[in-house]
Order: C-alpha cells, then structure tokens, then sequence
C-alpha cells in the first residue's frame, strides 16, 4: 500500500507528541507522521522530508494555531540554532514527557510492565547551567565569528551573539574572542576547501573557582610567537 504523503508535500494538520521519536506526531490512517518543530495540540503547515513504507518525516513551516504547551523561547537564534531543542515546549511538558518516555521504554524494550519510577527530579536551572561549551568559527564579509552548527546541518554554522546554555561570562568570552579573530584579520577553518585557519573555540568554567579555561583549536600553521 503506498504512503498517503510524498515527499516535499505540505499540509495542515493538528499534531499530538510520541515520546520515543522526541516529535509531535500525526496519525494518517494509521501512517505516522513526525513533524519536527511540532509540539502537542499545534495545528501547523508542515512539508515532507522523508518518506518510508510505515512512517514519514516532516518540519513544521509555519505554526498556524499553537498547542496549549507552546511557550515562547527566550533565545533569539532558537529554533535555527542546532545547540538545544525544546525551547518552546513548556518545561512541566517536558519532565512529564521523559518519564513516560523512560515508562515506555521499559515496556517495549525490556517488558518491565510494572517498573517501579521514582519522579523525574527537574533542573534547578533551566538555562545558564553548562560549564563547557565548544564553538565554531565561520567566515564573514567583516571576517571570522563564532558560533553553533545550524539544526541539522554539520556544514553550516550560525552566529551566536547570546547563547541561554552558557553564562554570561562564557557568553563574553565567547564574542571577545570573535572581536579579537577579526582585529588579528585571521579566517575560519572552511570545511570544504580545508583553507583557513581558526576552527574552534572551546570554553570550560570552573563554577567552584571562578576561572575559565579557553582553548583555541586552529589548523596547520604557526601565526604567533610561542615563546611571548
């Protein structure tokens, strides 16, 4: 029986959430269709990406009625960004929602009907709480910056000025080393021609000591005096 979508079609359809993919998810018939950037309870515009014998793919274009646990995601580059998800789904939504992913898990997998889970224990912080972030560098008209690889694309990286997983001094590390590339006139690593020297950043926070350790990952080449 063929699959009721194609690819690259779009259509209007209000989604509910499967745990185990991490989408919102619509039912056509009994084909499934996981809608990326869907949350529960949205009516979205979605298009095709993939199609397989008994499920699809699909990312919402446009978010035409939002869901009851739609929220508004404070970052500014978020959903483009590739460095979290979820952002704009609510944060109670999302323990409830891995403890019965974790619940059907168990079921599926190991046929623990009845496991005994203790309640998800939610984070103390929902933003700000990592002590190590790695960046990219990637080539401007106005010379090298930094940032996070877009969602789902390993060779395209988007330039982050506020990032909500950082602090505020991994944030001001970040944009100081991307003023000070451009100052020195250095360029980024390209991934297809292997040219360029600056690759990536790497920032880990000691949140007990109050230092940071920066470290600057470059290609081939000497640019400066090692013994200064």
């Amino acid at each position: 029986m063929a699959a009721p979508v194609q690819r690259d079609q779009s259509s209007s359809s209000r989604s509910n959430l499967s745990p185990s993919a991490g989408t919102a998810s619509r039912g056509l018939d009994g084909f499934v269709v996981f809608v990326r950037r869907g949350l529960p309870g949205d009516t979205v515009k979605a298009r095709v990406t993939k199609v397989q014998r008994r499920h699809a793919e699909a990312v919402a274009t446009e978010i035409v009625t939002p869901g009851p646990v739609r929220v508004e995601a404070p970052c500014a580059h978020y959903p483009e960004c590739g460095g979290c998800r979820f952002q704009d789904l609510a944060y109670e939504t999302q323990v409830a929602t891995k403890h019965q992913w974790v619940a059907d898990s168990l079921q599926r997998i190991a046929g623990l009907t009845d496991a005994p889970l203790e309640p998800i224990v939610p984070a103390a912080s929902q933003f700000h709480y990592r002590n190590k972030m790695e960046y990219s560098f990637t080539q401007r008209e106005d010379g090298p910056t930094l940032g996070l690889h877009k969602a789902g694309r390993w060779d395209e990286v988007l330039e982050i000025q506020k990032c909500w997983l950082t602090t505020d001094v991994g944030n001001a590390i970040r944009n100081t080393m991307s003023e000070w590339a451009r100052e020195e006139k250095l360029t980024a690593y390209d991934q297809e021609t292997h040219e360029g020297y600056l690759r990536h950043l790497m920032i880990r926070e000691g949140r007990n000591t109050g230092q940071a350790l920066v470290q600057l990952v470059t290609n081939r080449g000497e640019r400066f005096d090692a013994s200064a």
